[in-house]
């Protein structure tokens, strides 16, 4: 007797079965932790990159310029535009995962009279999940010119990163993966919008594997729709 049909995706040469969603979201995983199991070679980050609906002067944007932050298809050309400015300034030999997390759904709200009636689920808008790495100290202590200029810009105390001193090359690095980040046009100045930490051990990296694809397990989606294959370096 047959068992039921199982759709198999395959991933560079591996093969996942997608109706086993935790084996595959723990397969992904150990994709990613292949590309970093060595931390000597440099610090490896992570960022979560919100999308915030108001300008650097703090107005709300229009709705024309917003809705793309909705649809998947976009959020892979924004993930794209990261990437290439990331490695403009850091580097082409940097390792990036991304991966896409929608916020919760809310009924559109819907006013008739006194009365509030609630009506089609509106899905949540997307942030990103992304692990960066390795940055070497020798990329900060020789940075190209690309990656020097964004030492004008506002660190995490809000004055200028050459004005700022730094006990440490890890926390400089944050800030300059900040500033990196808020050179996309869809990420505002404010300081909720990019938020970077330093991954200090493989337990790190594993629980930030596993918080970037939750939604594999919580919400029963397919890996594709969490992970950002096209812009991601987990390809064998």
């Amino acid at each position: 007797m047959s068992g039921p049909e199982v759709s198999l995706v395959s991933y560079g040469c591996i093969q996942m079965r997608t109706l086993d969603k935790r084996t595959e979201g723990e397969l992904v995983k150990h994709l990613i932790l292949e590309k970093v199991e060595n931390l000597s070679e440099g610090e490896w980050f992570y960022s979560v990159i919100h999308y915030g609906d108001r300008d650097d002067n703090g107005y709300i944007r229009d709705w024309d310029y917003r809705k793309g932050l909705y649809h998947e298809h976009y959020m892979k050309g924004v993930h794209r535009r990261h990437r290439n400015i990331l490695r403009e300034h850091f580097g082409r030999n940097i390792c990036l995962v991304f991966t896409m997390e929608r916020h919760k759904s809310k009924s559109e709200r819907i006013e008739v009279g006194k009365n509030l009636q609630y009506g089609d689920e509106k899905k949540g808008k997307y942030h990103t999940n992304l692990l960066i790495g390795p940055i070497t100290d020798h990329q900060i202590e020789e940075p190209k010119s690309k990656l020097r200029k964004l030492w004008d810009t506002p660190g995490g105390m809000g004055v200028p990163i050459i004005n700022h001193h730094y006990d440490d090359l890890t926390n400089l690095k944050i800030d300059l993966i900040n500033s990196c980040l808020r050179l996309h046009p869809d990420v505002n100045k404010f300081r909720p919008s990019v938020k970077t930490q330093v991954l200090k051990t493989p337990e790190d990296l594993w629980n930030v594997g596993h918080y970037s694809l939750k939604d594999i397990t919580r919400k029963g989606l397919d890996f594709m729709d969490v992970l950002d294959r096209e812009n991601s370096d987990i390809e064998h």
